[in-house]
């Protein structure tokens, strides 16, 4: 991987056959990033992504291992666990021009993916929220 810093982001270049997983984690813990939002784009070779079923409570997982551009990447870093977790959706476009998209799970850069990183000086949780089955966001304020 490659960055550089411009002000308070930064900007990340996922290279070819690194995993962005566990690349971008590296990245934020070594930066001490805690919460943060991010966007990017680029392409993978090859992708995990997951649908969440509100009825069953569980994520419905589909691995594509195909060329595919990243046409949106969209997420936040908060804390999961006493780690940094990033919670990612992305779109897929195919060689077709169909798209597929979801909940990342795992990816494989290729060539690339840029991601545009803004930390905030804060640190948000993330807890098990039983009545959905996921990790949910601690905020404090309520509207």
């Amino acid at each position: 991987m490659r960055f550089q810093q411009f002000g308070d982001r930064f900007q990340l270049r996922i290279e070819s056959g690194e995993e962005l997983n566990a690349t971008l984690k590296a990245f934020l813990v070594s930066h001490e990033i805690t919460f943060a939002q991010m966007a990017g784009l680029g392409a993978v070779r090859s992708a995990t992504v997951s649908y969440w079923n509100s009825t069953s409570q569980l994520y419905e997982t589909h691995e594509r291992n195909e060329q595919m551009e990243v046409i949106s990447l969209i997420g936040n870093v908060s804390m999961r666990e006493g780690e940094p977790f990033a919670h990612i959706h992305l779109g897929l476009g195919r060689h077709d021009l169909s798209m597929i998209g979801g909940h990342f799970n795992a990816a494989v850069a290729h060539p690339m993916l840029e991601i545009w990183l803004t930390p905030v000086d804060a640190t948000v949780n993330r807890t098990l929220d039983e009545s959905c089955g996921l990790f949910l966001m601690e905020l404090s304020d309520r509207a």
